[in-house]
Parts: structure tokens; sequence; C-alpha cells
């Protein structure tokens, strides 16, 4: 399996808010990094990890572009490709 790759970012907190989460954190036996990680993933949990799109596509000139730009697929790539399948509603 792949390691999860990891990206340093920074956030501006209230100091009593990060206080609060440090405290939590040491509760669990978990660094304020692990705490937060959780906390967060617990919150996006539910939403997908890919987009739907709504068919049929409104024509526009940037959307005739960007269509023109993707491979055509059948319904043998469909059932192959599960996130493409999610995504085009399928």
């Amino acid at each position: 399996m792949e390691p999860t790759r990891r990206i340093q970012t920074a956030f501006r907190l209230e100091e009593s808010l990060l206080q609060r989460l440090k405290k939590k954190a040491t509760r669990q036996n978990k660094s304020l990094n692990s705490y937060v990680e959780a906390v967060l993933r617990a919150d996006v949990r539910d939403e997908p990890a890919y987009p739907r799109v709504a068919f049929p596509i409104p024509r526009s000139a940037r959307v005739s572009r960007m269509l023109d730009i993707l491979p055509p697929f059948t319904e043998e790539d469909l059932e192959k490709d599960e996130k493409l399948a999610y995504i085009l509603g399928k």
C-alpha cells in the first residue's frame, strides 16, 4: 500500500480554541495534529471524494473546449472505472 502523502499547512486559531484542542488531544493520547486530522476527517466522511456532473451538460464555448480534450468513453469504460461512472451519474 502506498503511504499517505501529508502536506504541511498553517491555520490561525483563537488562542483559547487552540488550548482546548490541545487538552482534548492529550486526553485521547493523540498529538494535536492527529486529533485535528481525525476531527476534520469525521466532518467530511460523508462527502464524495469526487463530484457528480449533471447531464446533459449545457454547451458553452468553454464547456465544448473542455469536452473536446476528453477521450471518448464507452459503457464498458464505465463498468471498469467506478469514479468515472460516479461522476457521470451512471
